[in-house]
């Protein structure tokens, strides 16, 4: 059971120089994660690059994140096109014990609504763990519209969506929405706001390498608190360190606390000296 307000780091994929999953730095940083405080970690989501991740590999950290978990909860990330695929991922994740599974739409087609419904569909009749759908349009160029949140309510396993659309009207909207489903919000900055507006939390890349100020603006929104000076430094960090690109820019700011330097998978790049030096200078700030 997920916990009524809640902080998920979408947890990063350390790849070693040969370009395979580090499974000895993932155990690592979900044991960084569990004493940093956060509910749980959502494995190959957009952070953890798993789009360009296989499925046998994606199932292997389901395997791994489960081993690994400690107090954590697991939540699978599925994002994929193939139907398929995302079926097989689905009964992994369930097999395994995972607590949840994150849902992205099938991108690269231009699907229509009854073919998203029957997608989603066809996915919720395979598995009977709780599934957050994942609203991120700009990677997928496909929304989470409410015709499609609709057509799916009669699925008691569908428990909520994560929202990474960056957009405060789109939240606000989901939040007003269906009372029924939780959301999470993927932008930092609005985590504030999600939680006045009876929202769940956030499912953030941030919490990657700045995981206790999430926490902290929850845990003091659960005892009656508003952490605005909190969220103001969130914010602030969240601005300079989103200037570069994501994940590089969480793998080079995770070797601040003595971890190693994955490479990312191409075809994204690594930081160049500049970009590190000015995210040197960030992770020195207090």
């Amino acid at each position: 059971m997920l916990p009524e307000r809640s902080v998920y780091t979408a947890i990063l994929t350390p790849f070693t120089e040969g370009g395979t999953i580090d499974e000895g730095l993932f155990l690592r940083l979900l044991a960084f994660q569990e004493a940093a405080g956060v509910n749980g970690v959502v494995v190959a989501g957009s952070t953890g690059e798993g789009a360009s991740l296989s499925a046998p590999e994606k199932g292997r950290l389901y395997e791994l994140a489960v081993q690994g978990r400690g107090r954590l909860q697991i939540i699978a990330g599925v994002l994929t096109s193939s139907l398929t695929e995302a079926q097989f991922l689905c009964q992994k994740a369930q097999k395994l014990s995972c607590d949840a599974l994150m849902i992205a739409p099938p991108f690269y087609f231009p699907a229509p609504l009854e073919g998203l419904i029957a997608y989603f569909r066809a996915i919720l009749e395979t598995t009977s763990l709780p599934v957050i759908l994942y609203n991120i349009p700009q990677r997928t160029r496909v929304p989470i519209l409410p015709a499609l949140i609709e057509a799916l309510l009669g699925y008691p396993h569908l428990i909520g969506i994560k929202d990474s659309s960056g957009d405060l009207a789109q939240l606000e909207q989901y939040l007003r929405y269906v009372p029924r489903l939780r959301v999470w919000v993927g932008e930092e900055k609005f985590l504030l706001k999600c939680l006045q507006g009876g929202g769940a939390g956030t499912i953030s890349g941030l919490a990657n390498v700045r995981p206790q100020p999430l926490v902290q603006i929850v845990a003091r929104f659960n005892a009656g608190e508003v952490c605005e000076g909190t969220q103001a430094q969130v914010d602030a960090f969240a601005d300079a360190i989103d200037a570069f690109p994501a994940p590089a820019n969480f793998k080079y700011a995770l070797t601040h606390y003595g971890f190693p330097l994955s490479p990312v998978r191409p075809p994204l790049t690594e930081l160049d000296p500049e970009q590190r030096a000015a995210i040197d200078q960030l992770m020195r700030t207090p």
